[in-house]
């Protein structure tokens, strides 16, 4: 991938978080409205851009850029991987864990992955590959 395209690819995704990135929710605290204070989703430790990688994926599938966005109370993933983009369905989150699925070529994969600060780890499972281990970074925040 040439240095265009990486950066390319960077903004791209940078762009996307911006645009999903969900506006400030108001608290109550004894019946009044505090407008000053944020109160931030359990999930939002995923939210962001997470560079991963998984080991023993086919070529091509090794590694890629993992976007999850919380869009109006909803949470959504989307993957870039082996030159595509392919949006996640059936995304729940609940706390730091994330299950997803993805359609890649033509197999559902299903990704079980959980946030410990910085870091990403979890499964992917498919059924011609089995449960394949992944790990990641966050490389994007919202902040």
């Amino acid at each position: 991938m040439t240095m265009k395209n990486k950066t390319k690819n960077f903004f791209g995704a940078l762009i996307l978080v911006l645009a999903f990135v969900c506006s400030p929710i108001q608290a109550s605290y004894n019946n009044e409205t505090t407008s000053n204070m944020m109160i931030a989703p359990i999930g939002d430790a995923l939210i962001g851009g997470w560079q991963y990688t998984v080991e023993g994926a086919p070529e091509g599938y090794g590694k890629g850029l993992l976007m999850i966005v919380n869009q109006n109370g909803v949470y959504k993933a989307q993957v870039q991987i082996n030159n595509q983009t392919v949006l996640a369905d059936n995304v729940v989150v609940k706390g730091n864990k994330i299950t997803f699925n993805v359609l890649l070529d033509d197999e559902k994969v299903v990704v079980a992955l959980q946030a410990k600060g910085s870091k990403l780890s979890g499964t992917s499972t498919s059924p011609s590959k089995g449960v394949l281990n992944i790990t990641g970074v966050k490389t994007i925040s919202p902040q």
